[in-house]
């Protein structure tokens, strides 16, 4: 909670209560005093109350925090609102004021229709038609037909916006178990389920929340089968249905936001600076302009957001000694939002900033940052970033010299490969590479790097391999060694999804 929050729910309980000596405030006070939580010196605190009165307690002082939290969201947040105003329409008709009732149901429902809340419209109209059709309302006949029509436009509308939100659900879990198609036939697979599942409808009709998901769903799509330029246009029409009706930014800041995320990833993807840096702006005025108007979930979202494209700025225009300025700020928002953020999130930060001192001739600090990912033992923690942080570390210990270390630690990720079971053509033959180096005299070392460099640009061919190309950015550390070169040109890539 925040200061802001502790001091309205005090308030509240005063309110409520009129006895600030209640137990559940005493509670609410020892805990805002503590640390951590110490069930001991809470019950000592409370005058030795048992663990059931305790548990009790805690149960009723968490139902006041949230009903506080409710009171002061209600003139944010529409939809606390519009189902208050509900609320209310269902106690004057359990009095028998049906008509107080039908004039609160009608506001309520102008309400969701202008915030196109359309579950919240049908509920509000089922209800208002089981009114019409249980009592003399003056409303006469029309009233009626009126009530049918609406209820059938919005059942099409909540039939649309489910099917599409359903597909687009649905990508996300085939991401989730496939990543990105590696060859022809899981091409051919994801085209074919995708036309299958895609409903039927005129997209100049759909409203705002249907023509998001809709474009949503093509940018998943797109986005599997490694089209960052269709990817791209979808996102760009994703975040142009919320330039057309401005409200709806803040409406829903985080959708908003999370279009111009994929924006920015798919122009990272396809190495355009111009249109990163350009919709990266964009992207910094409206988060600068409106954050005191976002919620926790808002400035977390953004923070991912700008901090993720800001590093990747710096990526593809090789200003690494510039991006390490930025991972300062990154760490304390990271220090910050680290007990609200999925932890594979915080790791792929930890990955990219991992780079960034790589390529800025600062192994040592890569080593760091690395270690914080392949020696956290996170239960279902992304297998792909596992993987390729093990090259980083590979390549880091080259840099230094470690090759005595190195031989260990090339044995480590050949066994961590075995019991994956899961190599792309780069993996295997960087694998290869470094099994050799380290066996090899300094002066045939450049031989090596050139044999691996033409390897890798073979493999760099194949289209299905660029995902891998995106994650391990290893032919341009390799072009610095063999050009005797501390830095790396401007990357090719570093990337992975924060969704």
């Amino acid at each position: 909670m925040t200061k802001a929050d502790k001091r309205n729910f005090k308030l509240y309980a005063k309110r409520v209560q009129g006895d600030e000596s209640l137990k559940f405030i005493q509670l609410f006070d020892v805990l805002d005093k503590m640390t951590t939580l110490d069930e001991g010196q809470l019950s000592e605190k409370l005058d030795n109350l048992k663990k059931s009165q305790l548990s009790n307690l805690k149960r009723h002082l968490y139902s006041q925090i949230l009903i506080s939290l409710r009171l002061i969201s209600i003139g944010r947040m529409k939809s606390i609102e519009i189902r208050e105003h509900i609320d209310f329409a269902h106690v004057l008709y359990a009095k028998g004021l049906f008509l107080q009732s039908l004039k609160l149901l009608q506001r309520a429902k102008n309400m969701s229709e202008k915030e196109e809340l359309d579950l919240l419209t049908l509920e509000i109209i089922e209800f208002q038609k089981v009114i019409e059709s249980r009592h003399i309302t003056n409303s006469g006949p029309l009233k009626n037909d009126a009530l049918t029509a609406e209820a059938s436009s919005t059942i099409k509308k909540v039939d649309n916006t489910i099917s599409i939100s359903n597909l687009r659900v649905n990508l996300h879990s085939y991401y989730i178990r496939n990543s990105h198609v590696k060859n022809d036939k899981e091409r051919e697979e994801i085209i074919e389920y995708f036309r299958v599942r895609l409903p039927t409808m005129d997209e100049s009709e759909l409203g705002y929340p249907e023509n998001v998901y809709l474009y949503q769903c093509y940018v998943w799509y797109y986005y599997i089968l490694l089209d960052f330029e269709q990817c791209f246009e979808h996102a760009v029409k994703w975040t142009e249905v919320f330039h057309l009706k401005p409200e709806l930014k803040l409406l829903d800041k985080d959708l908003f936001m999370r279009g111009y995320h994929y924006m920015l990833t798919a122009a990272f993807n396809q190495r355009d600076i111009a249109k990163l840096t350009k919709h990266l702006t964009e992207l910094e005025k409206f988060r600068k302009s409106n954050y005191s108007k976002f919620n926790e979930n808002s400035k977390i979202f953004s923070f991912l957001y700008v901090h993720w494209a800001r590093l990747n700025v710096h990526f593809l225009k090789g200003s690494y000694k510039d991006g390490i300025k930025e991972i300062p700020k990154t760490l304390r928002r990271i220090n910050l939002y680290k007990d609200r953020v999925a932890p594979h999130r915080l790791m792929v930060f930890y990955y990219k900033i991992a780079w960034m001192y790589l390529c800025n001739a600062q192994p040592g600090k890569a080593v760091t940052y690395i270690s914080k990912i392949i020696n956290d033992d996170i239960e279902d923690f992304r297998e792909d970033i596992q993987t390729y942080s093990r090259f980083v570390f590979l390549m880091a210990h080259y840099d230094l010299d470690n090759m005595e270390l190195l031989s260990y630690l090339v044995r480590t990720v050949d066994a961590y490969f075995k019991k994956t079971k899961v190599q792309n053509k780069l993996q295997s033959r960087s694998l290869q590479f470094f099994k050799k180096i380290q066996n090899v005299g300094i002066s045939d070392r450049h031989k090596t790097l050139m044999d691996f460099k033409g390897d890798l640009e073979d493999i760099y061919k194949d289209p299905y391999e660029l995902r891998s190309f995106l994650y391990l950015d290893i032919l341009s550390w390799v072009t610095a060694k063999i050009d005797r070169s501390s830095k790396m040109q401007g990357m090719m890539a570093i990337h992975f999804d924060v969704n």
